[in-house]
């Protein structure tokens, strides 16, 4: 609690933590989970951890300290804006060209003006805002509200996928492509895994073509099979269904096999390696689950 209360001692590091991270569409809320957690410290909602009468009244006082310390880098840091107004903020930051121009060629400028593929993919507009290229609230407001959107559409995909699916392109999260969709599961690790299998071993022709390419993304290049099956199945959980299974093994016989010509040595053709995949399912599956008692030999 003594670390804590030094980091919400600091309203710079409490705003960089709220635009870094409940800003940003990808990361955690780290400053509201942060408040939460001190506010059921303030008020005493602790689990049994064997603390005496005393300490627990001292942790809810420093949990109160805490909270207070927060709300007061919030009017700290809010004073700035009433004594420099957002067109004066902009013309300061004008007149400093060559920082600006030295945090772009650091953050955005790539040969071809194109975007670096290793910039991680929680890059956003407030990772870039915290840099000084961009100090507009109203912004950040934007990005928030969209994060809450994406947050609940996440939550009804857990739930129910194709409702979820739906309320996030209903909202613009998603575009209204089967290959827009692919790329949403691949991207967003808070999606639940079964559910994405339960999506791409649909027979409905909407999922079929998610599934389309959803393993069209994936690059199966130089991999021995058994590790191309591990990648693949990394991204979802396989679905109980047999059909939905076959689709899937189908679909993923004829990437590996595209992807791997050279291996036209080994497999005669993609069904070759359709039953080869499957067989490791089914032999893994039997090798693991304990109730099956008849094993495979």
């Amino acid at each position: 609690m003594r670390a804590l209360a030094k980091v919400c001692a600091d309203p710079q590091i409490i705003v960089d933590i709220y635009l870094n991270y409940d800003c940003d569409m990808v990361l955690d809320n780290i400053f509201e989970r942060l408040v939460n957690d001190i506010s059921r410290i303030a008020q005493g909602n602790l689990a049994d951890h064997g603390l005496t009468p005393q300490q627990e009244i001292q942790l809810k006082h420093k949990g109160m300290e805490c909270l207070v310390s927060i709300l007061k880098c919030l009017v700290e840091w809010s004073k700035d804006m009433y004594r420099r107004p957002m067109g004066q903020r902009a013309e300061e930051k004008s007149g400093d060209t060559d920082t600006k121009e030295t945090l772009e060629e650091k953050l955005l400028d790539t040969p071809g003006n194109e975007t670096p593929r290793s910039m991680p993919r929680s890059t956003s507009m407030s990772s870039l805002a915290s840099a000084g290229l961009n100090d507009n609230p109203q912004e950040f407001e934007n990005i928030k509200k969209q994060k809450s959107i994406l947050e609940q559409g996440i939550e009804k995909f857990n739930k129910k996928p194709k409702k979820g699916i739906e309320f996030l392109q209903d909202a613009g999260l998603i575009g209204p492509l089967p290959a827009d969709v692919a790329r949403f599961f691949h991207t967003d690790e808070r999606l639940s895994k079964t559910m994405i299998g339960e999506i791409l071993g649909d027979d409905a022709e909407n999922c079929k073509k998610i599934m389309s390419d959803y393993v069209d993304a994936l690059d199966f290049h130089d991999m021995a099979i058994v590790t191309a099956l591990r990648t693949f199945l990394a991204g979802f959980r396989l679905p109980g269904e047999a059909q939905k299974i076959d689709r899937l093994m189908l679909k993923f016989a004829q990437r590996y096999y595209e992807n791997n010509p050279e291996m036209s040595v080994i497999f005669a053709s993609a069904d070759t390696c359709y039953v080869l995949a499957y067989s490791i399912i089914m032999l893994t599956t039997d090798l693991h689950n304990d109730p099956v008692r008849n094993k495979i030999t």
